[in-house]
């Protein structure tokens, strides 16, 4: 390749919404446990195995429909609930700007942390998810240009955390909301150690914020979600009342935007049906689960977002809906965040222009 055609591969990569995707192939949330035991209290019986593939496809189609890329995790026959591909790692590419007058990148920082599960029956799938892992960051490798450094880490975890489902990114703060549980002895506890976080916040270069979940509530992902553009989509009973404060606090008052405008508590019914669970694909598309209420659906759409309702509830019967399903490999944004650095992509985009 010569040097614009570098330029714009290493640009793809960068900023190409990028999600890891497998297909439910062996999808069977009773086996997650060796000793069969469901893994968290939504999981449901009576899954309609075809139905699920067929909305899964539906996902995938419209993740590409939005401008988004799938790369592909392959099926392990056992791994019953490998579709949920957010849990396997957490992941953030670091990029690093000169301070000239026209910025340019100087260096570029690939971190994956890989999850080790307090379901220790899902262990078996961080082979298959880490062997696409090191792909991905050996076509960042393969990518470089000359002058600019690009480094990979895919680092294992010594404590229990479940990638993105413990690990949520929120780009416009800057900074990781990450789940724990006091008590990792029941997976429907929750999955996460707090003893993670500060070696993670090291890796990854970004504060991570913790967070305490609440049964049934075991990933943080499934009650929690920062939004592109600020907005805090919140069931308050997923989280303890003292991190649900210290969250506000937080994410709210110490960013001066109105808690009226900015937090938008979701129902109960609306919390078990995983809007909490939604994907971004961009800062404006949202893919949210079909049977959300008009209420929810509604206050997205007067925040600024286009919403893109879809089924998903057989996927669903296995604990997770979207956001459990597809794992953004390319995270980046400024450690201050886009609110306090709104040109940051602007800049990756000029510079490799």
């Amino acid at each position: 390749m010569n040097e614009q055609e570098t330029k714009n591969a290493l640009k793809e990569l960068l900023l190409k919404p990028t999600f890891m995707m497998c297909e439910p192939t062996f999808f069977d949330p009773a086996n997650e446990n060796p000793d069969g035991a469901m893994p968290n209290d939504f999981s449901g019986e009576d899954i309609d195995f075809d139905k699920a593939q067929e909305q899964w496809h539906g996902f995938k189609d419209k993740i590409q429909e939005l401008g988004g890329r799938v790369i592909l995790v392959s099926p392990q026959k056992g791994c019953g609930g490998q579709v949920y591909t957010a849990d396997p790692a957490a992941f953030m590419t670091d990029i690093q700007f000169t301070r000239a007058k026209q910025p340019s990148i100087k260096a570029v920082k690939f971190s994956a942390l890989i999850s080790q599960f307090t379901n220790a029956g899902r262990n078996a799938e961080v082979a298959s998810h880490s062997s696409v892992i090191q792909t991905f960051a050996n076509d960042l490798q393969n990518t470089r240009l000359k002058g600019i450094p690009v480094s990979t880490i895919l680092q294992n975890t010594k404590w229990n955390t479940e990638g993105s489902g413990d690990n949520v990114y929120d780009t416009y703060r800057g900074l990781f909301w990450s789940g724990y549980s006091r008590d990792l002895t029941d997976p429907r506890n929750g999955r996460g150690d707090i003893r993670a976080h500060k070696p993670m916040g090291r890796l990854m270069n970004r504060e991570v914020f913790s967070m305490e979940v609440a049964r049934p509530y075991f990933h943080l992902d499934t009650s929690q979600t920062p939004l592109p553009k600020g907005h805090v989509l919140s069931f308050k009973d997923g989280i303890t009342a003292a991190s649900y404060d210290a969250m506000r606090e937080r994410m709210l008052k110490s960013f001066d935007l109105c808690e009226k405008d900015y937090l938008l508590n979701v129902t109960k019914e609306d919390a078990e049906k995983f809007i909490c669970n939604l994907t971004a694909v961009t800062d404006t598309d949202l893919i949210v689960p079909a049977d959300a209420s008009e209420t929810i659906m509604n206050r997205l759409e007067n925040a600024g977002y286009r919403v893109h309702p879809m089924p998903y509830d057989e996927i669903r019967k296995g604990g997770g809906l979207f956001h459990c399903t597809a794992n953004r490999i390319n995270i980046t944004g400024p450690k201050s965040g886009t609110a306090n650095d709104p040109g940051y992509y602007d800049r990756i985009e000029m510079a490799l222009s």
